[in-house]
């Protein structure tokens, strides 16, 4: 079987001739090369006094010795990597000096035998090979750490079968980079192809660690762009081989910048001291999702997205939750003149404040404590900031819960968006954008229903107000908060069994990178195309995934393998679920936006003044807390979803009811945790 080495087709080659060597600025490298060829000779000399007994004056040593400079002047800067750090010489590097050293002597053995110059004792020869090989090793040796233990894996480790690789960038300390890349030898599930390093110390530049190039230090990150560029070199992702302090942080920006301009991930590496479950490591630490999906993700227009954000004000609700938190991250990226969060949970704002704080501390920011329930509260936080750019994705999103919780889903999910929508259009914002889901179309269950009365009414202002009200639609987002991916992480680690509602189930998925590039872009096209007012915007999702088939190749990127090492259940539909999403309604007409990766869905929908006497009469049912009365409006509100919701009013429990199946939750409240947010 074939195999494949994860260095291959690296593009710089840590080799090179006399006339490179001779041209190298770096002193250290040309004294490495004298020393060698000072080592040859002596070698030389050795082999002939242990070969012959005595001290090897003999007539034609100086033409021999001449000769042997000469060929190994040529030969060693074509097989011996100078350029290599000599903290991190593995012994595949010792192995170079070998075959070096095996070359030299055979071209010097032959070129004795084809002139008339005189021959020393072949046994001189052999020996000149090992006792050339120590004194060029010695060296190196000499500069490396004593560990020298898994010098011997490092080399002959296997590589596995030949499969596609990611190039990937890695950032950090020398040390912890030579531990990731001595771990890409041994692990053998590890699909990333290092192209090159950019080092905390600038004196490392130009030198390479296990044949990977050091191209430049933290303050050199606009040369290293360059010269990836230049060298056409492809980067899929960048890995923070350990945690980046402040100021490395800051230095760090520009290609941190260019990273998400050119949508590459960027993945930090555990800790070393961080312990799994697992004895088995699944790459990063955490499973790359895109590797979940069947299609490539979406490259968006950064510059429109820049012009959309930089310098304005900007305001997030729903901020600490696994949208918000991705959208408070990239908004900050593009440098906005305010960047005010609003968040209900104190954790979540708390952790997303610190995220701010270290990767960018020049942001102004403002971090509250706010329910979008309460309208009082909000006002003074929007009077008080007036800002000009409102992304609304706080929303309760679980349907299982929601369906038992009616009330407390449309408080917060129609009421909630409505009180932003109205001050957003009070105080003068240019745009408010809704976050909605794909579970609002044909819905059959109270949280799609109530984010399908969000939509309905947030087209209807943009029909009539001059504030922008734009909504971007998606399906479920791989990796969010109390989601699919992190369920099954979780139940992986634990032995198993991943629970699965249906075989038959299908989902549309994204990456949260990916929906938050595109929900932006969308909003940057709609103030752009004021054609699109009133219309739904719908992220290109492309082909639905079976979740049996997600949670299979989930199994397998862990290294393991399905209904051998870890069974899949299936435990059966949850209330409100269908085995199918679909991204249209059955009365919207789909069509082509502006922009790739973004389609447009245009409705018929409903006058203002109708909407608001609607969700007036839907809030007056849910804070009185009847379930039935606010099932039984919600059907009048939204189309098709009667059918579904007017049966199973009478099961509906008020919102402070929760059944013990979901008290504690087990397998069937646990699988398939696929929401949007």
């Amino acid at each position: 079987m074939s195999e494949i080495n994860n260095f291959d087709n690296v593009p710089v080659f840590p080799r090179a001739g006399l006339l490179e060597i001779l041209q190298e600025k770096s002193i250290r490298i040309r004294a490495l090369f004298l020393c060698d060829i000072i080592a040859t000779n002596l070698a030389f000399l050795i082999s002939l006094s242990l070969a012959t007994g005595t001290f090897p004056f003999a007539e034609g040593l100086i033409l021999q010795m001449g000769l042997l400079t000469v060929i190994a002047i040529f030969l060693l800067p074509k097989l011996v990597v100078y350029r290599a750090n000599l903290r991190f010489v593995s012994l595949g590097d010792l192995v170079s000096v070998g075959v070096a050293t095996a070359a030299v002597v055979v071209a010097f053995g032959l070129t004795l035998a084809m002139t008339a110059a005189p021959m020393p004792p072949v046994r001189a020869l052999a020996i000149l090979l090992f006792v050339q090989t120590a004194l060029l090793s010695a060296p190196r040796l000499a500069m490396r750490s004593p560990d020298l233990r898994s010098g011997l894996r490092t080399t002959l480790g296997r590589y596995g079968p030949s499969r596609v690789t990611e190039p990937v960038l890695l950032i950090g300390r020398g040390t912890a980079c030579d531990l990731f890349l001595r771990s890409l030898r041994t692990q053998p599930s590890l699909a990333y192809r290092p192209v090159g390093i950019i080092d905390d110390m600038s004196d490392t530049t130009g030198t390479f660690i296990h044949g990977i190039p050091i191209l430049g230090d933290y303050n050199d990150c606009s040369a290293v762009v360059a010269n990836l560029a230049n060298r056409k070199v492809k980067v899929d992702r960048i890995i923070l081989t350990e945690p980046l302090t402040r100021q490395a942080t800051i230095a760090l920006e520009p290609l941190l910048e260019w990273a998400r301009a050119e949508g590459i991930a960027v993945s930090q590496l555990p800790g070393l001291s961080a312990l799994r479950p697992l004895p088995s490591e699944v790459g990063l630490g955490t499973i790359n999702v895109s590797e979940l999906l069947d299609r490539q993700e979406a490259r968006v227009d950064y510059a429109a997205i820049q012009r959309l954000i930089h310098g304005r004000r900007v305001m997030v609700t729903g901020a600490g939750g696994s949208i918000g938190s991705e959208l408070v991250r990239q908004i900050a990226s593009l440098k906005p003149s305010e960047l005010t969060l609003i968040e209900n949970c104190e954790l979540n704002s708390y952790q997303i404040d610190m995220d701010l704080a270290r990767h960018f501390p020049y942001v102004l920011r403002h971090s509250y404590i706010c329910c979008i329930r309460d309208k009082t509260r909000l006002k003074e936080i929007f009077r008080r900031h007036r800002p000009e750019l409102v992304f609304n994705a706080a929303a309760l999103k679980h349907v299982p819960i929601v369906e038992c919780n009616p009330c407390e889903g449309v408080l917060t999910n129609a009421i909630g968006a409505r009180n932003v929508a109205d001050l957003a259009a009070e105080t003068g914002s240019m745009a408010m954008i809704q976050i909605s889901t794909d579970k609002a179309v044909n819905t059959s269950n109270v949280m799609g229903a109530t984010k399908r009365v969000a939509e309905m009414y947030c087209q209807a202002l943009d029909r009539k107000l001059p504030t922008r009200f734009m909504t971007v639609r998606f399906g479920n987002v791989l990796g969010s908060s109390g989601s699919l991916v992190p369920l099954f992480k979780k139940q992986i680690d634990e032995g198993g069994p991943l629970t699965v509602t249906d075989p038959r189930m299908t989902r549309f998925f994204m990456t949260i990178r990916e929906a938050v590039e595109l929900t932006l872009l969308a909003s940057a096209s709609g103030l752009q195309h004021t054609t699109l007012q009133g219309q739904i915007m719908v992220l290109d999702m492309g082909k639905p995934i079976r979740i049996m088939s997600l949670a299979e190749r989930m199994i397998g990127l862990a290294g393991l393998v399905p209904g051998r090492d870890i069974e899949i259940k299936t435990v059966g539909i949850r209330p409100g679920e269908k085995l199918f999403e679909e991204l249209f309604d059955a009365r919207e007409m789909r069509s082509e936006s502006p922009v790739e990766g973004i389609l447009v869905a245009t409705a018929e929908g409903r006058r203002l003044e109708d909407m608001q006497k609607a969700i007036a009469s839907l809030e007056i049912a849910a804070r009185r807390g009847d379930a039935a009365a606010v099932i039984s409006q919600l059907s009048q509100i939204v189309p098709g979803y009667a059918s579904a919701a007017i049966g199973d009013a009478k099961a509906v429990l008020p919102a402070t009811v929760v059944p013990s199946s979901l008290a504690q939750p087990g397998p069937a409240f646990a699988a398939n945790q696929a929401e949007v947010m």
